[in-house]
């Protein structure tokens, strides 16, 4: 996440919660600039196994009748949290990544590492990856497609660098490593109603480099996004409660997450606060609806290590990042599949 003297968005005011019930607004189902005749990205791409491994029957799976069961698998599969803990492991050092411990994402050739070592994980999966290089950075994409005609794009993604100096564990290992498993869960669905770009940015802490740049980029292409969504330090939690921030959240994008929420009993409250410091800033720019996932950044509970060499692994609270990943797969998982 960008410090705070960075000028980037307002200054952040306390959370404000809200119970599950309560409304923001229904809609949620605008699009992005250029979408309105660019129309629904198509494709044929077919539903991966249970595992996430993109192999899986093209049907997912029929009951007597002939009919396709859309019934989304559980949203904390047995491998998500060894999954979330080695992405953590080798973003921030504690494993080695490309034959290296990496001190930190701040330079060009360690982001490199990163930025192939994130290609190889997602294309993996069956998903269908490329890089963007927009001049002085990469960010690298996954689209997971929709199984028959997608009625529109939505967009999920983290920073992938941190700040010289910095391990980065929580800022962003974290982030990164729940949307690179959301990308998993999702080539695991039998139905998918909607593409989904998992989206890994590069130089936020620059100043929102990489993301405004695939912000521009969605507009070029004409990509017809329904909503973005960003998630930035959500590996911090010195009290236990496993309450997250959902940051600015437009219409209906608060509802996209509480409407699941009694679906994760781990899950703490919903906290919905104004801040501005991350990726999602630079698509609400651009015109895009958008949310922000986080710790509780505004809310106090948040990393003492925020920037510091000692944002390492062993600093992650890996209960809160887990949760965080059941709430984001739970959620997309029930959008696609239109339960």
């Amino acid at each position: 996440m960008l410090a705070l003297a960075s000028g980037c968005g307002d200054e952040p005011g306390r959370g404000t919660p809200w119970s599950m019930t309560s409304a923001m607004g229904s809609d949620g189902s605008s699009t992005g600039p250029g979408s309105s005749d660019g129309g629904p990205h198509e494709s044929s791409g077919v539903a991966g196994s249970s595992d996430g491994s993109g192999t899986g029957d093209p049907t997912g799976g029929s009951s007597d009748s002939g009919a396709i069961d859309c019934t989304p698998p559980p949203p904390d599969p047995a491998w998500l949290l060894p999954q979330l803990q080695d992405t953590v492991a080798r973003l921030s050092g504690a494993a080695e990544l490309g034959g290296t411990l990496l001190p930190d994402r701040a330079t060009v050739t360690r982001r490199a590492l990163v930025a192939a070592f994130l290609f190889e994980q997602l294309d993996a999966l069956g998903t269908e990856v490329q890089t963007h290089d927009y001049g002085t950075g990469t960010n690298v994409i996954a689209r997971v497609p929709a199984t028959g005609a997608s009625a529109g794009t939505y967009v999920v993604g983290a920073h992938y660098d941190s700040v010289p100096g910095a391990p980065g564990a929580d800022d962003n290992a974290t982030g990164v490593a729940v949307v690179t498993a959301l990308a998993r869960h999702l080539m695991s669905l039998p139905c998918r109603s909607h593409d989904v770009l998992v989206v890994a940015f590069d130089e936020e802490e620059l100043g929102l480099v990489g993301s405004t740049a695939f912000a521009a980029k969605l507009v070029a292409d004409r990509e017809p996004v329904v909503a973005v969504h960003t998630i930035d330090q959500i590996g911090y939690d010195a009290d236990g409660d496993r309450n997250l921030e959902l940051e600015r959240p437009d219409p209906g994008l608060f509802e996209f997450y509480a409407d699941v929420a009694d679906g994760v009993p781990q899950l703490g409250a919903l906290v919905v606060t104004d801040t501005g410091f991350t990726d999602h800033v630079a698509f609400r720019e651009a015109g895009f609806v958008a949310i922000g996932l986080s710790e509780e950044y505004v809310s106090g509970d948040t990393t003492p290590h925020y920037h510091l060499p000692s944002d390492t692994y062993d600093t992650v609270a890996f209960g809160l990042v887990e949760t965080a990943a059941t709430l984001v797969n739970h959620a997309f998982a029930t959008a696609l599949a239109g339960a």
